[in-house]
């Protein structure tokens, strides 16, 4: 038996993208930024604009949110994310953690403990 859509069915929907699509879009327009804005610097200096300035690889921020905004807007009904995308959301988060950790530590052993006093590693208020 078939059932006609009902107007709460089509409002999740509606939600998940609202919140997905602004999420992308500053994801990917800030993520260009920051590659830009690294592909421009002189070899071995820092990065200090956009979103370096509050983040030390602001690029990987960029990154695990187009991941989560893609997994909201995948998400099947009745859900808020796609559980396999959050999965590859997790994978890439741990992997460029580390590497944000390493490039903190690269950035305090060249340039001193001051240059990245005060800036998340990757996610703000966590790490």
């Amino acid at each position: 038996m078939h059932q006609t859509p009902t107007q709460t069915d089509s409002i999740a929907p509606l939600v998940k993208i609202s919140i997905a699509l602004p999420a992308f879009l500053f994801a990917w327009v800030n993520q260009y930024k920051s590659h830009k804005h690294l592909a421009g610097l002189k070899k071995y200096s820092l990065p200090d604009q956009g979103l370096f300035r509050h983040l030390v690889c602001a690029h990987y921020t960029c990154e695990c949110l187009l991941y989560l905004s893609i997994a909201v807007a995948a998400a099947p009904d009745g859900q808020w994310c796609n559980r396999t995308l959050l999965c590859a959301l997790v994978f890439v988060s741990v992997n460029l953690g580390v590497t944000a950790a390493g490039t903190r530590k690269w950035y305090v052993d060249k340039f001193g403990a001051a240059a990245v006093a005060g800036k998340w590693n990757m996610i703000p208020f966590i790490f």
